[in-house]
This record gives C-alpha cells, structure tokens and sequence, in this order.
C-alpha cells in the first residue's frame, strides 16, 4: 500500500537513537487498559482515541503531548492504528477494556510528526517503600497497599521502568525499614548497588489524623538529589510523585527531534495518489542535473511534500520542471511554511488516465 510504502521510507531515512546503557525495556507501551460496562461488546470510537492517547503519553514520555503539532493527525488514525482488543475481568469485580496498537505504525508517525520519545528501552528507577501504622512500627510496604497501588498505576501509565526490591534477607540486612524511615540517603545508596539502577526513588508514607501523608527522595547519578512532600488525597500524592520523576527521567531520555532533511528547496506535489505515482516523480527528479538528493518530508492525502538537495540554483530546477510534461506549475513563494526554504508546487499529471489508486 501507498502510506505503509511510505512510512518505511520515511523511518528508513530517519536517524536512530542510541540505547543507553543500563537501559532496560519497559513493556506493553502500546497497550491501553480503561474501565468497562458489562454490555460493552466491542469498543467505541471514543474509547479507541482515549487508549490511543494514554499510549501516546507513554510513547513521548510527555503528559502534554494533546499540544504537540500532529497529535490531532495520529487521533485521528486511532481506528487504523488499533490491533486487537479484549474484556477483561479485574479483582474487584469489574470489567476492563484492553486494547493493543500497532507499534511499528506508531513508531513510524512520531518520527514522521517530529514527536521524539524515550524508545521502549530507559532509565531503570529502584523503589524503596516503607509506611508506619498507628500503634505498629516501620515496615516495608505491602503489594495491595492503596499508595503502592496507587504508585505503580501512575508509574505504568507514564511508561516509567520501575523495579521493586527483592526485600529478601540480604535486602533486610543492608536497609532496615526503620533506617529507610529515618531517611538515611547513605543506606539507601549503598543497599541499592545490588540493583545497579540508574536512578532511586526512597519513600515513606503514614496516616496521621485522618489524612495521608508521604516523603520521598529522588537520585540518581545523573540527576540532581530531589527531595518533596507531595499533598492531597493519597492518590492525587503518588500521581504527582511519578509524574515529577517521570518528567526528570523520561526527558532525559529522550532524544532530540530528528534532523534528517537537509537544507534546500521544498517542492509540494498534488496529484500523488499511487506507489507507481511516486516512485516516477522521485526518479524524474534525481535524473535532473544539480540534484544531490530527495527526502520525503510530508505525506497527506493526494499531496506529497518533498526536500530537494541542490548544487545548483532553484532557477535551474524550475528550467528542467518546466520541460517534463507531467508537472504543472501551480505557484511558488518563498519562506512559506518551510523557514528560509522555498517552496515550489506543482499538480502530477497521472498519465494512468482512468484509474486511481487509492492510497491506503
């Protein structure tokens, strides 16, 4: 098909980002999970752009992500872009809605947007947690605990790549709950060796006169110590929690947006709406003289937006445009919508008269 044709030229043009050593993946990145009725049978449209958006929060690592230029393209391909689906029961008695995207196609179309993200593979962050109930000393927090629940939802919804201790004897012996509790930032380093991760969050939590509070310290070798007391509703705590830590982590971790196109002129072609369309107007421009190189850079519907890289002047492209009688002129300015570049448009002149290629 035309756009998947596309999309591989354009992710083969892209750059690759380096995985970070120490680096680990984090899984079902492209996996959304939303609430459910019981009569549901098959999802709606609204739900399928609400999972797509939790996964595109993942993806680019930013909780802003809705304000990026494209985002209302890749919205708008939530239907495409779904995989498969499925009902679940949950523990509580409810029922959840899974959905799964299709991850190469997502990859594909942030590169295309200039949407950078983390890639599946980041930073590994160790958490320490430690709570004290009234009346009972310090102890490491249970799995069912609503901040630990709390924390690790978050922590899966912004694709953090969280790790627990093992909180085996060995664990026990190096970091006490009670030293924890004290927050001994000396313990805690050393205890966390065993892991090798990159970055530490240490927390407590505690319910004193009927509210929640908690504590927590962030580090990391490349980080800067971070210590806050998040406040509110348990919930809104550990949200906010993640959320800071995963704004230091993920932004870090993410690359800058790719700049693969080289300067030059940009050539704005309608008309395109087949694989044969295409491949003929991309070998009619590298056959002219003082063309270096094509980059495709924007694909819509029938309109095909290309770099061109020259050694000569943009006068000798119109010159050699001109004589090939499948193009058509249909106006030029200078610095529209591309910088300094100009910007050249032209209609493709198919000479399948007939028939159309639908692109799909």
């Amino acid at each position: 098909m035309f756009i998947k044709y596309l999309r591989q030229t354009f992710a083969c043009v892209a750059l690759l980002w380096a995985i970070s050593a120490g680096a680990v993946a984090v899984p079902d990145l492209y996996r959304a999970e939303i609430n459910a009725s019981a009569t549901e049978i098959q999802p709606s449209e609204r739900q399928v752009s609400e999972g797509l958006a939790q996964v595109l929060i993942k993806l680019s690592g930013d909780t802003e992500v809705a304000d990026r230029e494209g985002y209302p393209l890749l919205l708008d391909q939530a239907q495409e872009l779904l995989l498969e689906y499925a009902y679940q029961s949950t523990a509580d008695g409810g029922r959840q809605l899974r959905l799964d995207y299709d991850g190469a196609r997502l990859d594909a179309l942030l590169r295309e947007l200039g949407i950078p993200g983390p890639g599946a593979q980041r930073p590994a962050l160790l958490l320490w947690l430690v709570h004290k109930e009234a009346g009972a000393g310090e102890d490491y927090i249970a799995a069912d605990h609503p901040a630990m629940q709390a924390l690790m939802a978050q922590a899966q919804r912004r694709g953090l790549a969280l790790q627990l201790p093992l909180l085996d004897l060995q664990d026990l012996q190096n970091l006490p709950p009670e030293q924890l509790w004290r927050q001994a930032a000396d313990a805690v380093r050393r205890a966390s060796r065993r892991y090798a991760p990159e970055a530490v969050l240490a927390g407590r939590v505690w319910y004193e006169g009927g509210y929640w509070f908690s504590e927590f310290e962030f580090s990391g070798e490349r980080w800067e110590a971070q210590r806050f007391a998040p406040a509110g509703e348990l919930d809104a705590q550990m949200m906010d929690v993640v959320d800071t830590v995963a704004d230091r982590l993920l932004e870090s971790a993410a690359p800058a947006p790719l700049q693969y196109r080289p300067q030059g002129l940009v050539l704005q072609v309608e008309g395109i709406n087949s694989q044969g369309d295409y491949l003929a107007l991309v070998e009619r421009l590298r056959a002219i003289d003082g063309v270096t190189a094509v980059f495709p850079q924007l694909l819509s519907r029938e309109r095909l937006r290309l770099h061109v890289q020259l050694d000569s002047s943009v006068e000798r492209l119109q010159e050699a445009l001109r004589l090939d009688s499948q193009l058509e002129p249909v106006g030029r300015s200078v610095g529209a919508e591309s910088g300094d570049e100009s910007l050249l448009q032209y209609r493709w002149q198919s000479r399948e008269f007939g028939r159309r290629d639908g692109m799909q």
